[in-house]
């Protein structure tokens, strides 16, 4: 399965990779938490609770921080606001130029 078989039909990138990999990681480490409600507290399972907690933050700004980057290098290659518009769209609301260079063409 590759990534063109995981994109939209709009061109806009899939979400299944991510999916795969961030939400098992965050349910892990929110069971590992549950696990460690019940134990003794001590300082080794402080850090341990901690630390997941970290993981779960930064895999959230992981996974939404790669999306937003993903979307703003979109928009710079296809030099319009609405770059998964089919065709690309310009914030204006006119078609790109490329694309309507296309149309008299052809």
């Amino acid at each position: 399965m590759g990534r063109k078989a995981d994109a939209k039909p709009s061109g806009e990138p899939g979400w299944q990779w991510r999916k795969a990999v961030i939400f098992p990681n965050i349910m892990l480490s929110f069971w590992f938490i549950y696990v460690l409600i019940g134990a003794q507290d001590t300082r080794v399972n402080e850090t341990i609770a901690w630390g997941l907690i970290v993981n779960i933050i930064a895999s959230v700004f992981f996974y939404t921080g790669f999306a937003t980057a993903q979307d703003i290098a979109a928009i710079f290659a296809t030099r319009t606001g609405l770059p998964y518009a089919t065709p690309p769209i310009a914030i204006d609301g006119e078609a790109t130029q490329d694309q309507s260079v296309k149309d008299e063409v052809g």
